[in-house]
């Protein structure tokens, strides 16, 4: 199986069908979709919106494009190869699903699906019917982030053992430019760990490999949230689901990194991610204003070390520096280009199906840790603070089946009130977990 960037060459254009013709396709796919035709890569040949609104904003501004209001329709539209599925994502599965089953490739925004069952569906469909099926985040294939990627695979950081991330923004709710009514956002089957986690967590296991564990804490910070925008403005949302998680992954040979998962985060200067290794420490940055990434290196040999930058070139002083030019503005399109682009040439993209399956299981287990804590912890730790651990008398409620109860191993002769640290100890403990998919 051939992986990696597929070369940009001369092709018939892809025909693509978008599904769904919400905020995120009118503000972000269809105007860059659009926009990238010149190339000769992409077109968009049809639409598909159960939302007449939806289909009328799409009629106004391209009425070249075919527009449909079932599925099925856009399906039988001999001009669509791709279907770029941007339904909300609980619905993502089955409408994957069924794009496959008719002879369709597709790109999915993330998640893939909202169970593993789904996604095990997704993966043996696409493989059943030979079509190809990629799934968002693409953030990894950024120029920038994946000049990261290349620089750990190949050892510029020697042995990573530790990543601190930030997957973190004020909510959907906060956000002044949000355009439709944001509450399923703050509904279980939703929230920041499958819409903001799963940024990082691809990046990572691109850069690092599969997550073989995971730890997690949680809590709702603020239960309920006015809406600052769109068609709900001024409504109050109740939030069903934690907006406030932190999770620990391990990646095996002692490599750990923690995501944070929140909307709680207003706006933050540091780092979106910090990547250390016994050789170098790679921080990766977010706002336009800073330097792409800084690299610190020490030299063993001269016993020099510091931080490094990206060097503008200097050629004298008649010669003075230049301001470099421009990069070229990078958008998911782009990400999704680079899967039209496996697609022509027969290449399995990076962010395939099994990755994101990969990357739902993890997103899942972290929830089933939230989930947990949220309906035992109390109970769990009440049991705990008497003498003797009921847990010990069997494997029922044991997170790891195989060998005693972790509770057992914690000592119960004083009560919590005298020992402070004996709550957080057990909870690192236990919310320990080992991933079904390794």
């Amino acid at each position: 199986m051939q992986y990696g960037h597929a070369e940009k060459r001369p092709l018939c254009p892809i025909g693509l069908g978008v599904l769904g013709v919400g905020d995120i396709a009118q503000h972000l796919y269809l105007p860059k979709i659009k926009d990238a035709e010149p190339q000769g890569r992409i077109r968009l040949a049809a639409a598909s919106s159960r939302s007449e609104a939806g289909r009328s904003w799409l009629a106004g501004r391209h009425p070249e494009v075919a527009i449909f209001s079932s599925l099925d329709d856009m399906l039988a539209h001999p001009g669509v190869d791709v279907v770029v599925n941007l339904t909300p994502g609980p619905v993502h599965g089955p409408t994957t699903l069924q794009a496959i089953q008719a002879g369709k490739h597709v790109f999915s925004e993330k998640p893939i699906a909202a169970t593993l069952e789904e996604a095990d569906a997704v993966v043996e469909a696409a493989r059943d019917h030979n079509v190809t099926v990629g799934c968002a985040p693409v953030i990894a294939l950024h120029p920038e982030v994946w000049q990261a990627v290349t620089w750990v695979r190949q050892g510029v950081l020697g042995k990573v053992s530790m990543v601190r991330a930030r997957a973190s923004h004020p909510g959907p709710a906060w956000d002044p430019a949000f355009a439709s009514d944001p509450t399923w956002f703050y509904q279980p089957g939703a929230g920041p760990v499958l819409d903001l986690a799963v940024y990082p967590l691809s990046v990572l296991t691109v850069m690092l490999g599969r997550v073989e564990r995971v730890s997690a804490l949680s809590g709702i910070s603020y239960p309920e949230r006015i809406v600052r925008s769109g068609p709900a403005k001024g409504a109050t949302v109740t939030v069903e689901t934690p907006d406030n998680v932190q999770m620990v992954l391990d990646f095996g040979n002692a490599c750990l990194a923690t995501i944070d998962a929140t909307w709680n985060v207003l706006s933050a200067k540091g780092p979106r991610m910090e990547i250390y290794g016994d050789r170098g420490v790679l921080n990766l940055y977010s706002r336009p204003d800073e330097p792409a990434y800084e690299l610190f290196t020490s030299d063993p040999v001269t016993g020099l070390s510091g931080w490094l930058e990206q060097e503008r070139p200097y050629h004298g002083s008649l010669m003075p520096t230049t301001t470099p030019p421009a990069a070229k503005e990078w958008s998911f399109v782009d990400g999704l280009m680079e899967f039209t682009d496996c697609i022509a040439a027969g290449t399995t993209p990076i962010l395939d199906a099994e990755r994101a399956r990969h990357v739902l299981d993890v997103c899942l287990a972290v929830l089933r840790r939230v989930s947990w804590a949220a309906s035992s912890a109390h109970r769990h730790l009440r049991r705990l603070s008497t003498t003797g651990c009921r847990e010990s008398r069997g494997p029922r409620n044991c997170l790891h089946r195989t060998s005693p109860c972790r509770a057992s191993r914690v000592r119960h002769a004083r009560p919590w009130s005298q020992r402070p640290t004996g709550r957080v100890a057990l909870l690192a403990r236990e919310y320990r977990y080992r991933a079904h998919s390794v």
